[in-house]
């Protein structure tokens, strides 16, 4: 059994007209014609190779999609048929007709005509809609920019994922806009001499550069929330899928050149392909069930219903613990640990606390190591202040670090910090009272610490 359509992802741009036309034969001589043209993928019909020619024209008016063909358009439509060539389908204003016979005469035959109609349809395409794009992304450039002025850790953490392509794409956009117009300056001044310039393949921006910019900062946005378990079972579980997916094709290719019936070999497909997604699940369950956890579980009743559970996550590496302070004994102390690297900033942060009910340990610190010297002041900035919930106050002690204790709106003394020296800034939230002697000693642990 044969297929009768398949959808194939291209790479034209639509005002590149001689190059599609080129495709679209090298397509038919495979036995493929062109069915529908979408925005990422142009869907193909089975026909028996055969050698035919395509035009590609565009139609100087704009084109709204519906069932019913304007008058204009179809007399349109209806002139380009009549010199022997079939219309195929449309996209747009572009027009795409094909014929069998080598000696049909174009559509087109006033290089100034076909010159001025490409430009009518690319100046959307092409000039207007990377003209917006570029100046969309220029802007949202400059206000992360100044966002990175105002607070750049938490822009830096946030947002720097979401903003990093826009230099490539403005540059995309612009590159594209001048390679486009340097072939109508040249193809123009040609077209006056009655020679015709073929236009240059132009790729799709959508499809090379924004579709895998932004799988990839989607990938890195989910993996950056797992833990290395998970992040190397789904890749396992991909790498699986992909395997089974290759030996779906080699069996159902062998099952399709046996002799059976057509019926039987459908049958056969099917019961093969239930068979291999049952087995994949499985391998995805048993794995997740065998992988050792980098956690212990633990369910606490609170009550004869309500159960409580937690994952407890030991960090033996903890740069500082509840233990230095406190006496845990026997009480069970959840250790989680979290990494947020980039090109300026590395943030590392620990919560630990403890699971016990009415308890009150608690440490949370985050520490920030700023790679980029020159905003290394208005990260200290942001943090000490320009914080928007607390006012913190430097205190003065026999420490050799700067040290800021957080104040409330009363001028109450918390229990929040910041540590400064160099480029190393640390946020500490304790949950208990400290004496002047343990922040000298947490600050100095914390800012030597090697992570």
């Amino acid at each position: 059994m044969m297929k009768e359509t398949k959808r194939r992802m291209e790479f034209f741009s639509l005002y590149d007209h001689t190059n599609i036309e080129k495709h679209l034969e090298k397509m038919a001589l495979k036995g493929w014609l062109i069915e529908d043209i979408g925005s990422y993928f142009w869907k193909y019909q089975k026909i028996e190779p055969k050698k035919l020619r395509f035009s590609v024209v565009y139609y100087p008016k704009a084109v709204n999609e519906g069932t019913v063909v304007s008058a204009d358009r179809q007399h349109f439509i209806d002139m380009c048929t009549s010199g022997g060539w079939k219309y195929i389908i449309n996209q747009g204003q572009m027009h795409i007709f094909c014929t069998k016979d080598e000696n049909t005469p174009p559509i087109e035959t006033d290089p100034e005509i076909q010159i001025e109609c490409i430009h009518k349809f690319a100046k959307h395409e092409i000039i207007y809609n990377y003209c917006f794009a570029a100046t969309c992304f220029l802007v949202l450039f400059a206000a992360f920019i100044y966002r990175i002025w105002k607070e750049p850790i938490e822009a830096i953490d946030n947002h720097l994922y979401k903003i990093w392509d826009a230099p490539f794409i403005v540059g995309f956009s612009v590159y594209n806009i001048i390679n486009y117009l340097s072939w109508y300056k040249k193809a123009k001044s040609a077209a006056e001499n009655g020679e015709f310039t073929d236009t240059k393949k132009l790729i799709k921006i959508e499809v090379l550069l924004w579709a895998p910019i932004y799988l990839f900062s989607a990938v890195l946005e989910f993996f950056s929330f797992l833990r290395l378990r998970y992040i190397l079972f789904i890749l396992g579980l991909i790498l699986f899928a992909v395997i089974l997916f290759y030996l779906f094709k080699k069996i159902r290719s062998a099952v399709y050149k046996s002799e059976r019936e057509d019926k039987a070999k459908i049958k056969i497909k099917n019961i093969i392909a239930v068979f291999l997604v049952i087995a994949y699940v499985a391998a995805g369950i048993f794995a997740y069930i065998i992988i050792p956890k980098p956690y212990t579980h633990v369910r606490e009743h609170t009550d004869e219903i309500f159960v409580k559970s937690y994952n407890i996550y030991h960090d033996d590496d903890a740069p500082l613990d509840i233990s230095a302070f406190a006496d845990i004994g026997n009480k069970t102390i959840s250790r989680e640990k979290f990494v947020d690297e980039s090109v300026l900033i590395k943030q590392s942060s620990w919560t630990i606390y403890s699971i016990e009910e009415d308890d009150d340990l608690y440490l949370k610190y985050e520490i920030t190591d700023v790679r980029f010297s020159p905003i290394i002041e208005r990260c200290k900035n942001e943090l000490i202040y320009n914080h928007y919930i607390f006012d913190y106050k430097k205190i003065d002690c026999s420490a050799e670090y700067e040290i800021y204790r957080q104040h409330d709106e009363n001028g109450e003394k918390g229990n929040r910090f910041v540590f400064c020296d160099n480029n190393r800034i640390i946020e500490v939230h304790f949950g208990f009272e400290l004496s002047e002697k343990e922040i000298i000693f947490a600050a100095e642990k914390l800012m030597n610490a090697n992570i």
